[in-house]
């Protein structure tokens, strides 16, 4: 179909009825753009981090500040 095709069968569509093949002519392109959107998620790499992180020895414990309220 010709574009000069479709413009003829837009002048033909009731004005109560543009706002219907707006929205489905907004539904197609935004399919599109997220059909060629979509991207592939980095491989996750177990232990990375392995060594790099560590927690205090005394990550259990109440801090002197907050015993009063306990």
């Amino acid at each position: 179909m010709t574009y000069a095709a479709l413009e003829e069968q837009l002048r033909q569509v009731d004005e109560q009825d543009f706002d219907f093949v707006s929205h489905f002519l907004d539904l197609i392109l935004n399919k599109r753009k997220k059909e060629t959107k979509t991207e592939k998620k980095p491989v996750r790499q177990l232990g990375k981090w392995k060594g790099q992180i560590s927690m205090a020895d005394d990550f259990d414990e109440t801090p002197e500040c907050f015993k009063e309220y306990m």
